[in-house]
């Protein structure tokens, strides 16, 4: 704009110049024009030559000033705009100055209402807060454990649904086995009763060279026919066993799953009989740590078993200040600790964890009297030390679940996902991970629709498989990714660029 302005400057002033010199030269010229026809004394319209010369000077003039004009015109494109647009210019600004002030006005209006609703809205959500703070906790951790209970139940469903077909496939197989065998056997003898019959007319093979070929020729015929039989009973075999082994992984899901339900209807069982702030085998802290002596690793442990008993004071007295925290409400064993200690003084990565052994409930009796009232500690905790190491390499699969070609409902992948994920995470559990609930795509959850969908649409048999996506530690947390996989070649998967 500023550049735009110093240009027009300078038109304007290159303009004006022009003007002033063009008007010298009309002047100059209209005056020798008059000075001619003075001299020359001529007469127009019945005139008088100095009328006439006068006459002659004003159209001069006129005739220069309207070129001028014109040339201005021409020359300026602000000015030919200003002379023919100037009332529809000013037409726009009054309007656009109108809108203007409309506009501010409505601002204004908007601000002040936006104002006052904000500080309604945070006074509400103030008493809001105040009110429903712990009720909101045990809800939604109600909900959760519903739901999971749910969901486990119906894994649990599917699973003993597959572990029965799987039990009827492998049965069929075993009748068909045992019909080959004994068709084997039957080949068998009649082989042995050609044989014998051959060892007979040995005497007679000068005369009968015709037969014995045609006998030899029936018999290559029937041991391959044996041979057909060895294949195809060695590939039942093979079925069988493969069907045996996905049994043997179902009943270790089903296990895992019958494990997980009762543990969740435990749990949800505490949750009908009262507001449970801390389950059974819930993490209250962990540390990691390096010790180089038996000293850093008490100190060590002492610093997990505190945060621990902080942890636990806040949870189950909410609202609790942290300098009334000054004993300990969590019991634990000194000849474990002592052991840990012992076992950890030799500079590796350890990973110290203190977890609940039991459910606790919000305002538990114990945990207040133990903490205001310096009472024993009741809250039994486990302490348990593991080196900090990588248990699972990008890459590698966690679990994995088969898809067959009519097995593309949107009911039957998702059960197949959440047997998948239940998978991973008994997998993880399993090798000592703290934090093991699998994180999936990096937690969202559009592409883990879009990978289903392609599952859905490929519409042939496949595998889907869940593998780490960078490496993971005894800490966790369990990052993975999902890939569809057929005859050992990845189709695809739900992260492009992983590993």
């Amino acid at each position: 704009m500023a550049r735009r302005s110093r240009q027009h400057m300078t038109t304007g002033f290159v303009l004006l110049f022009a003007v002033a010199c063009l008007g010298g030269v009309i002047a100059t010229v209209g005056d020798r024009i008059g000075m001619k026809v003075g001299k020359s004394r001529l007469s127009l319209f019945n005139l008088r030559p100095r009328q006439t010369a006068t006459v002659v000077s004003v159209a001069t003039g006129m005739v220069a000033s309207f070129s001028t004009l014109l040339l201005l015109i021409a020359l300026d494109d602000q000015l030919r705009k200003g002379l023919f647009q100037l009332d529809d210019i000013q037409a726009e600004l009054a309007d656009a100055q109108s809108d203007l002030e409309s506009t501010q006005a409505e601002k204004d209006e908007v601000e002040s209402t936006l104002q006052a609703s904000t500080e309604l809205q945070a006074e509400a959500q103030s008493r809001l807060l105040e009110t429903n703070e712990s009720l909101q906790t045990a809800i939604a951790r109600e909900k959760e454990t519903l739901s999971r209970l749910l969901d486990t139940q119906s894994q649990l469903d599917s699973v003993s649904e597959q572990a029965d077909s799987l039990r009827d496939e492998i049965g069929d197989l075993r009748s068909e086995r045992e019909a080959l065998i004994a068709e084997q056997a039957k080949v068998r003898a009649q082989i042995a009763e050609r044989d014998q019959q051959i060892a007979q007319r040995n005497q007679q093979l000068s005369q009968r060279n015709q037969q014995l070929s045609q006998r030899d020729q029936e018999l290559q015929r029937r041991n391959a026919e044996l041979s057909d039989r060895d294949a195809q009973i060695a590939q039942r075999d093979q079925d069988i066993a493969e069907r045996e082994s996905r049994l043997e992984v179902l009943q270790t899901q089903q296990a895992f799953l019958s494990e997980e339900i009762a543990r969740l209807e435990n749990e949800f069982q505490g949750l009908r009989l009262g507001n449970v702030a801390i389950g059974r085998n819930e993490t209250l802290s962990f540390t990691i740590a390096r010790p180089d002596s038996e000293t850093a690793a008490r100190t060590a442990v002492e610093d997990a078993l505190a945060q621990a008993n902080r942890f636990v004071a806040r949870t189950i007295l909410p609202g609790i200040e942290e300098e009334d925290i000054d004993s300990f409400a969590i019991r634990f064993d000194p000849d474990t600790v002592q052991r840990i200690v012992a076992s950890i003084a030799d500079q590796q990565n350890y990973v110290i964890r203190v977890s609940s052994a039991a459910n606790y409930v919000v305002g538990e009796p114990c945990v207040n009297e133990a903490l205001t009232q310096n009472g024993d500690p009741c809250l039994l905790v486990n302490v348990e030390a593991a080196i900090n190491e990588i248990l699972f390499q990008p890459g590698e699969v966690l679990a994995a679940v088969r898809i067959e070609s009519d097995d593309v409902s949107n009911e039957t992948l998702i059960e197949r996902f959440t047997l998948l994920r239940a998978t991973a995470e008994f997998q993880a559990r399993r090798n000592g991970i703290i934090r093991y609930q699998p994180i999936i795509a990096s937690g969202l959850s559009d592409p883990i629709l879009e990978f289903l969908g392609q599952v859905q649409r490929y519409g042939e048999p496949l595998e889907i498989q869940a593998f780490a996506s960078q490496p993971i530690y005894t800490t966790g947390p369990v990052y993975l990714e999902l890939a569809a996989v057929q005859n050992n070649q990845v189709l695809f998967r739900t992260r492009a660029d992983a590993q």
